[in-house]
């Protein structure tokens, strides 16, 4: 599911476990204190937020666009802030003319 969750305050209740308990649309966000479903918000940059952000109760943004180019907003278990952008690695030319990217090789085009 892409999106954010929203900024507002949320019940403090569990009504929900995974974003698919939740009516289509809509994800299961967490509250600080509970999950409740709610619409997310549309846009952000893309790229993916590290795997562990653990520890930081401070709400330095709201969305991806509240954070500066390059950087993205990024949830830390109780709190918010901005982080570098995780892209995917860019396919690169090998030295006999084959695509990589990761550990997938690709014929170059003709």
């Amino acid at each position: 599911f892409g999106g954010e969750c929203p900024a507002d305050p949320l019940p403090c209740e569990e009504l929900c476990d995974k974003d698919t308990s939740c009516p289509q649309g809509q994800k299961c966000c967490s509250t600080g204190c509970g999950h409740a479903c709610r619409g997310d918000i549309k846009g952000g940059r893309g790229g993916s937020c590290p795997t562990v952000l653990v520890g930081l109760c401070i709400v330095g943004c709201v969305t991806d666009e509240t954070c500066q180019a390059g950087e993205k907003c990024c949830k830390s278990g109780c709190g918010r802030f901005c982080v570098p952008l995780l892209l995917p690695p860019k396919p690169t030319a090998g030295p006999n003319g084959t695509f990589t990217s990761g550990s997938e090789s690709e014929a170059p085009a003709p």
